[in-house]
């Protein structure tokens, strides 16, 4: 009964994490049509009064759409959630949001020390967890793997 429902969830999961992707996908794909369609008139007529401020806006945006693709994605390479591409995901989120703010011109000195302290936090921390990976996922499988193996000979004696 528990390998079932862990086959059902690792089923649920599966499905769940490509309709994801799907959605993240079309997402990336409607923001690059968009931000195309509103450059491409500026450049062929020479207009002055393009929305520079939208394209910085919907160009860092699809930077951040594509650090969560690709967290995703690695999701089903590696069967976790690694921490360092969250981690850079949330760098670059952070950064969007630091330079818009810049763009703006609504920011501070002591708001851009807070969010500089914020990256470097995250970098810092995406350096930490790619130097020390963690080990207790591959002993946790390799002990799954063992126990896996016994059970069929537990079995095999019992009968």
């Amino acid at each position: 009964m528990q390998k079932v429902l862990l086959h059902f969830f690792r089923i649920s999961v599966a499905i769940a994490f490509n309709i994801i992707i799907f959605l993240l996908l079309i997402g990336l794909a409607v923001e690059i049509v968009r931000s195309v369609w509103e450059l491409a008139p500026g450049l062929v007529k020479n207009r002055t009064n393009l929305n520079f401020r939208d394209l910085v806006e919907r160009t860092l945006s699809l930077v951040v759409i594509l650090e969560l693709l690709r967290a995703f994605v690695e999701y089903f390479q590696f069967d976790r959630i690694r921490l360092h591409v969250l981690l850079e995901a949330g760098a670059a989120f952070v950064l969007r949001e630091l330079m818009l703010l810049l763009f703006d011109e609504k920011i501070s000195g002591i708001h851009i020390l807070i969010w500089s302290l914020a990256v470097l936090i995250l970098v810092l921390a995406r350096t930490v967890a790619l130097l020390f990976p963690p080990l207790l996922f591959s002993s946790t499988k390799r002990m799954l793997s063992n126990t896996e193996q016994k059970e069929p000979k537990e079995d095999q004696t019992s009968s």
